[in-house]
Order: C-alpha cells, then structure tokens, then sequence
C-alpha cells in the first residue's frame, strides 16, 4: 500500500509555504493561498489503494482551493471531507470549511460530499484543523447512489457505514510497521471494502446496498471487533455476548461473521491472549513476574489450559521462552 506523508517540520520556517504549494500541485493538483507562511503548520498522511485514495490532513489556517484552471485536468472523483474521530474537540483548536454549492463548515455533521469537477475550496482556521478526506473514482460510486442530488446538497448522515469508513480509513492513514505491507489481493480487497461503506454512506441503491452490504459492512464490522479484542482479550469478564452487546448485533452473529473469514471466535480470543503473555515472557521488564502472574493478566483463569494452549501454540513451554531470551539478552 504506498504511503505518503509530508509534514512542515521537516522545512525550514522560510521554505514551509513553497514546501507546501509543491505538495498540494504534486498531490492534488490543487492551489494553497498563503500568508505567512513562516508561521505554517501542515501535515498530511496519504494512503493509495487500488480506486480509493485518503488523506488525513493537519493544517494551521490556510485556504486550498481547486480553481477552473486545475479542472482542466480531468478529475472527477468524488470526495468525502469528515470529521476524524480523534480530532480535537475544542474549538480554540481549530475547524474547516468545505466551499462548493454553498458553504458547509465542520460543525455541521459527519462531513460532507465534494466532487473534484467542481471549483471550490475547503479553509482551515485555527492552530490545528483537522480533516479525514476519502476521494473515490466517480465511476465506482455515483452510479450506485440512489439519490445524488441529496447527497451533494446535505451534510452525510450519521451512519454505521459512515462511522465503520472513517474508522478504516483513519486506521489506514497511520503508517504501518516494517514488515506489515500486504499483498496485490489484499490491497483489492480493502480497496473494495472502502467503496462498499463509501455507497452505503451515501445512500446506495437497492441491488447496491444488498451487494455492498454483504462485502463491505460484514468486513467492517469484522475488522472493528477484532481491534476491541486486540485491547480487551484480556478481560476477565470478556464473552462472545459481551463484544456483541458492544457492537449492538446478536451474537449469533459475531460468530457468523468470523466463521464467513474461516476463523473462530474463541480462537481469535485465544490467539490475542497467548500473544500478550509470549510478549510478556519475552520482555525483561517482566523478568521478575511468575508466569502465572502473566498467565492471568493475558485473560486465562486455568493454568494448566494456559500451558498446553501456550506449548501447543508456541512449541515450547513458557518457562523455556522466559529462559531462551534471558540468554539471548547476556553480553557476550
């Protein structure tokens, strides 16, 4: 997944605005208006898949806009401007304001519709404005929309599909570790799953909405269980009714929805806590805690499942792991 990210800290306060104007033409094909450009803070995170590009963009005041002059290049996608749901809440901190058939400032919903077709331009104002912007092919989303003409005029609703896209597409703004890349495939298919949410967002046609909601929204929800048990595995009250009540769905269904992925719900949970205390074992920082110690705070209240689970797992027992690395960390 090829990964972008700019920020004005790494320019010399003199060179931030032409930092910046080469970035947005490069980017975006789009034209920054500048003042004071000593004083200016920008950056931006960019993700490309196959048919969705995001962007999630911090910025000082500044206006950037798309004039007659930078439609000439053809681009028609269709982008969604949101509000990230880890962007600051107080209003001394900053906003935005869309500009295209009318004026649509942040405080106004979810986020809102803009086509690149059209002249406009989004301000910021503030220390730090922040904005989650998602651009799709034209071709791959307004066809499937029931209503375009409402979409266009109207802020998003607030949706699932709407809060599950910039919960995945914040996600994927982030840089990813050495070695997290993924596959052609699976790059399609995350591409997809943006799009489907992205349809459903905007009010998707009847055949659309079935079709996407079987690919994207069963993926999505996937996916955000699977990131609450990456944090909560380890609870000692957690239970497939406990993560289901937390995502408002039966659990019949959270059981359906990793059986589709060809896994299993227990062993998610399973495979999350051995992690933790192999990491446990493994780091000296907790040298001196008992393994049963680690055993309980990865979420298992029976030892002796916990050391045939972590052998049968790991080939190894966990007293053998704490050993091996307290040998690997020995000076020479």
């Amino acid at each position: 997944m090829a990964f972008i990210e700019f920020n004005t800290r790494n320019h010399l306060p003199g060179e931030r605005a032409d930092a910046v104007r080469e970035t947005c033409a490069a980017l975006a094909n789009m034209a920054p208006d500048i003042s004071g450009g000593d004083g200016l803070e920008m950056s931006m995170r960019i993700r490309l898949l196959p048919g969705v590009s995001i962007a999630s963009v911090e910025s000082s005041t500044l206006s950037v806009s798309r004039s007659p002059r930078q439609l000439a290049d053809g681009n028609d996608d269709v982008l969604l401007f949101l509000n990230p749901a880890d962007a600051p809440r107080a209003p001394r901190q900053g906003g935005w304001v869309l500009r295209q058939r009318g004026e649509m400032p942040c405080t106004g919903g979810p986020g809102y519709v803009g086509l690149n077709e059209q002249a406009g331009r989004i301000d910021f104002h503030g220390a730090r404005a922040s904005v989650l912007l998602i651009a799709f092919a034209r071709q791959h989303v307004l066809p499937h929309v029931a209503d375009v003409d409402r979409a266009l005029r109207h802020s998003l609703p607030d949706t699932l599909a709407l809060r599950l896209l910039a919960r995945q597409a914040s996600a994927l703004a982030r840089p990813v570790g050495d070695g997290a890349e993924v596959g052609d495939d699976e790059r399609v298919r995350m591409g997809q799953q943006l799009l489907d949410l992205g349809v459903l967002a905007l009010g998707a046609k009847p055949q659309a909405r079935a079709a996407a909601s079987a690919r994207g929204l069963r993926q999505a929800r996937l996916k955000a269980i699977q990131a609450d048990l990456r944090v909560n595995a380890w609870r000692g009250d957690l239970s497939l009714e406990w993560v289901a009540q937390r995502h408002g769905i039966s659990a019949r269904y959270v059981r359906a929805l990793f059986e589709h992925d060809g896994a299993v719900f227990s062993d998610y949970v399973l495979e999350q806590r051995l992690q933790r205390a192999f990491g446990r074992l493994a780091d000296p920082q907790h040298a001196q805690s008992q393994i049963s110690a680690i055993a309980y705070d990865a979420g298992f209240n029976n030892l002796s499942w916990f050391y045939r689970a972590f052998r049968q797992r790991f080939a190894m027992a966990p007293g053998d792991v704490r050993q091996l690395h307290a040998q690997e960390g020995l000076p020479a």
